[in-house]
């Protein structure tokens, strides 16, 4: 199985420029000072919006449950969110990737620090460590959502996702896990647009799609409970793989060990959550309690998207296996689910 490390983790298609390469209007430098500027203006914005969240109830509160219908509002302060989030990218693959570079470079005898093969494993290690921190931020808080203050409803107790529906308190918890969640996946598909952050590819872009899509119409229909408990499975898996990414770009060898252990592990992960506990927890919930509760109209629109999907995850394991299986001869210069092609 050692072969197949060449890869796990995937290769980017763009690296970015040297640290001594000259300034060009598409320049990680011009664009880093964009978002700086983007970022001046984005924060007093952002901070009112806060504000606001703590004061109406139109937004989001931090205050005791609510039965009213969350508003879809609360999405003005997802999409400032991503703003931010894209400005942080930016500014940190600035500050981060030329010393990244030439550490990698000494680290692991690689050519010149300003070689692209130096600058693409520094994006790499760069690309896969924000995304795990992030992962971990959004799984851990999904999941102190689903124990504490999700109405009962979690993977191994759906019945209680649905009943009483449409009366069900929506905690802030709730809601700001589903807008923080929103934001980081708009995040990346404004990055994909701008050439900042992570380069999704086209299976990845219909993800982010399809579950947004479906956070938008669990929010105002107070859905909060199943769409954070499906988050929160479906999730667990990223963090394990992301690392084990940032472990291969790195490319020291003294840490294979480590990464391949992530690696299965994650292959794991996949698999508990994704290809059984989703037709478990999700489908048949949805197949059967849902259609019980819920208008048709609800239940065939978020059928559809459920289904592509999981149909996704069956996909991606499936690659999974022939990469632990075939190693090298699997599938060349790709990982799933990977976001760089």
């Amino acid at each position: 199985m050692d072969g197949s490390a060449a890869i796990v983790m995937g290769a980017t298609t763009a690296a970015p420029l040297p640290a001594d390469a000259p300034l060009s209007p598409t320049s990680p430098t011009t664009t880093a000072t964009a978002a700086a500027a983007l970022l001046h203006l984005a924060v007093p914005r952002l901070r009112a919006l806060l504000t606001h969240s703590l004061q109406k109830p139109t937004l989001l509160s931090a205050h005791d449950h609510i039965t009213t219908t969350p508003p879809l509002q609360d999405f003005l302060l997802a999409a400032w969110l991503a703003l931010l989030l894209l400005a942080l990218r930016a500014a940190a693959e600035r500050a981060l990737l030329p010393p990244l570079t030439r550490c990698l470079a000494r680290a692991t005898n690689r050519a010149k620090p300003s070689s692209p093969s130096s600058s693409a494993a520094a994006f790499a290690v760069l690309d896969s460590a924000w995304i795990a921190v992030f992962a971990v931020a959004l799984t851990g808080m999904a999941w102190w959502v689903v124990l504490t203050d999700n109405g009962g409803c979690t993977p191994w107790s759906t019945a209680a996702c649905f009943a009483g529906w449409p009366h069900h308190p929506v905690a802030p918890c709730q809601r700001w896990y589903m807008v923080l969640a929103f934001s980081y996946y708009l995040y990346e598909l404004l990055g994909l647009a701008v050439g900042v952050g992570t380069r999704l590819k086209a299976d990845m872009v219909a993800h982010h799609f399809a579950t947004m899509a479906l956070i938008v119409i669990a929010y105002p229909t107070t859905l909060e409970r199943m769409s954070v408990m499906w988050q929160a499975l479906f999730d667990l898996s990223n963090p394990i793989l992301h690392s084990a990414k940032a472990l291969h770009a790195s490319g020291l060898k003294q840490l294979e060990g480590v990464k391949w252990a992530l690696f299965n592990l994650f292959a794991l992960t996949f698999l508990l959550c994704r290809v059984i506990g989703g037709p478990i927890s999700i489908l048949w919930p949805s197949f059967t309690i849902a259609k019980e509760v819920l208008p048709a109209s609800y239940c065939h629109v978020c059928w559809g998207l459920e289904i592509f999907v999981y149909v996704l995850q069956l996909v991606w394991f499936y690659k999974i296996v022939e990469i632990a299986t075939k190693g090298d001869k699997a599938v060349p210069a790709k990982v799933v689910p990977c976001k760089e092609e």
